[in-house]
């Protein structure tokens, strides 16, 4: 049996004691230090490090971690909660880059037998996959979320505001509501492809409605599904997610529509984090990979 070692990184040490060190040096360039690299040789080794915010450094900060410490381990698996990137994994126009399956390719590249992440946008289904030649072990923490909102509204009916989280649901007898985005479209300095309709196909007046999604970014998705319920008479309306971005106002602008309360994890930060990633992540670094 081989053994197994973790690599801490340290955008992690509030989780666990850090063992890889990240700095700079002075032309702003990525500085990697794995002090215990020693430890790993001949190990299967885990890799815990966050890639967001400042998701394009952080991201080669990891590359970097991975082809050192693949020159001495025998297998090495990153564990990074959320993967950015993940959402452009369709190509809308030609000549846009397929962002999601590239990453996965330098990720492997770089020396990483395996992924694991929480509610990977691009997959819509917990489990092992294979993308972009990286397999992947994606969790989900909807069991998490659909636990917390019960404590506190026991028949509340659970949906998705689309089929892509439709997953995030199903065992519970959730439903999705069906989403449709308008044109594409380039701004100046940003990409869009805007929602522009969600319909429901299903009751929910007089009742409390949850929604759950992998995650809110802009929050256009979720904003559109809150007024939606509650402008078929919905009593109440709760939103959930995995990952919570909520970039520029997304979080004040949910509220405005009428969300009684917003969660999300600590994959990453934010006022709405109310779940605790970190058993689930013990789970990931016991558990064989």
């Amino acid at each position: 049996m081989v053994a197994h070692h973790l690599l801490v990184s340290q955008n992690c040490s509030y989780l666990f004691p850090a063992n890889i060190e990240l700095k700079n040096f002075p032309d702003k360039e990525s500085h990697v230090f794995i002090r215990d690299l020693e430890a790993c040789r001949g190990k299967d080794v885990q890799v815990l490090h966050r890639c967001y915010p400042k998701q394009d450094s952080s991201l080669l900060q990891l590359m970097l971690i991975g082809k050192t410490v693949s020159q001495v381990a025998s297998r090495v698996e990153a564990i990074v909660p959320y993967l950015p990137y993940a959402r452009q994994d369709k190509v809308w126009t030609v000549g846009e880059a397929l962002s999601a399956e590239i990453i996965c390719q330098l990720l492997s590249a770089a020396g990483f037998s395996s992924l694991a992440t929480f509610d990977c946008h691009f997959l819509k289904k917990e489990g092992e996959a294979t993308y972009g030649g990286l397999r992947i072990r994606n969790f989900s923490l909807s069991q998490r979320l659909v636990s917390y909102f019960k404590s506190k509204m026991p028949d509340a009916l659970f949906i998705s505001p689309d089929q892509g989280a439709a997953y995030l649901v199903n065992e519970i007898g959730g439903l999705a509501m069906v989403k449709k985005r308008g044109e594409y479209r380039q701004h100046k300095r940003q990409a869009q492809r805007p929602v522009a309709s969600i319909d429901i196909n299903f009751d929910v007046k007089g009742k409390d409605v949850v929604i759950l999604d992998d995650m809110i970014a802009g929050g256009g998705t979720m904003i559109k599904a809150v007024r939606a319920v509650l402008a078929m008479g919905a009593s109440s309306v709760s939103c959930g997610c995995t990952h919570g971005l909520f970039l520029g106002d997304a979080y004040t602008k949910l509220q405005e529509a009428g969300a009684e309360e917003i969660v999300a994890s600590n994959t990453i930060a934010s006022e709405a984090s109310k779940i605790d990633i970190l058993p689930q992540l013990k789970e990931v670094i016991i558990g064989k990979f």
